[in-house]
């Protein structure tokens, strides 16, 4: 009896052993314990969060309400959006997020669809920090501090530079930024009166802190003389050259300049002039025409 007892014993060992090695070269998961596992790992409100998080992480939904709803692993879509692409594009992030069975489709395609605008306090924020990392990365700039806030995507710079140009390369870094809709700048350049901005400065629009009246427009006379000291402040113009005319907001350029890159900037600088409206550009470039 105990010899039998003491064979079974060894044989269990051995089955024992044999298994152990089984599981430990082979593993124990199959295909159908591996899917078992996945439909049980996400519960409906997990797949819901994840689908939302996965829409909120393309930048071409961003800003469109995408309603999300799963049952039974089932994710149903609704909202609007402008385009069949983008239709496409919310139904194949949802089919991609985890644990999702299948995908209900009920976006509407309407081409007049706009994002919403979001926190207009974020995009404020947003926007000064690009602001920020635009002048700290021109080198005319360096060392420069300048303060830089923003209220409903309206810049203003404030602060002290060496001249003029500097003065108005931080407004044009201002002004390309994106989102930017208007810029305020009150930098000061010293020998200026009473720390006022330099002559040409971009004053105040009308109504804000600081503004002049809208019944006190800039004379013909005083505009021309503005873009004139804007165009002079690049120092990449020889204005001897050049004649700068004003009325009611409409300024013309004629003369000549040295070649079509001074003639497209010249336009730029007097569009971006405060109180200038239209710009008719009759300059003509010195520059001989390539050959061919």
């Amino acid at each position: 009896m105990r010899r039998t007892k003491s064979l079974f014993s060894i044989i269990l060992l051995i089955v024992l052993a044999l298994a152990g090695y089984y599981l430990y070269r082979f593993g124990w998961t199959t295909p159908r314990f591996s899917q078992l596992g996945q439909i049980f790992s996400s519960s409906d409100p997990s797949i819901t969060s994840s689908v939302k998080a996965n829409l909120a992480s393309s930048k071409l939904l961003t800003g469109y309400d995408i309603n999300v709803k799963t049952e039974d692993g089932v994710v149903t879509i609704g909202g609007q959006v402008p385009s069949d692409d983008l239709k496409a594009l919310a139904e194949g992030i949802a089919r991609q997020s985890t644990g999702v069975k299948d995908v209900k489709d009920l976006i509407i395609v309407g081409q007049d669809t706009r994002a919403g605008a979001g926190n207009p306090r974020i995009q404020d924020l947003e926007t000064r920090a690009t602001v920020l990392q635009g002048l700290a990365r021109s080198p005319e700039l360096a060392g420069k501090k300048l303060d830089v806030s923003v209220d409903n995507q309206v810049v203003t710079l404030a602060g002290t530079v060496e001249s003029a140009q500097q003065r108005m390369i931080a407004e044009e870094i201002a002004r390309i930024s994106p989102g930017v809709t208007g810029v305020n700048n009150v930098i000061t350049v010293p020998g200026s009166p009473s720390g006022a901005p330099a002559p040409g400065a971009t004053a105040p629009a009308a109504g804000q802190p600081g503004g002049a009246p809208a019944s006190a427009p800039e004379s013909n006379a005083d505009l021309a003389k503005h873009v004139e000291f804007e165009l002079y402040s690049t120092g990449a113009f020889d204005l001897t050259t050049m004649n700068i005319k004003a009325e009611n907001g409409a300024v013309t350029l004629t003369g000549t300049v040295r070649s079509r890159a001074e003639l497209l900037l010249a336009e730029r600088v007097a569009q971006g002039v405060a109180g200038v409206r239209t710009v008719s550009n009759d300059l003509k470039t010195t520059q001989a025409a390539p050959r061919h």
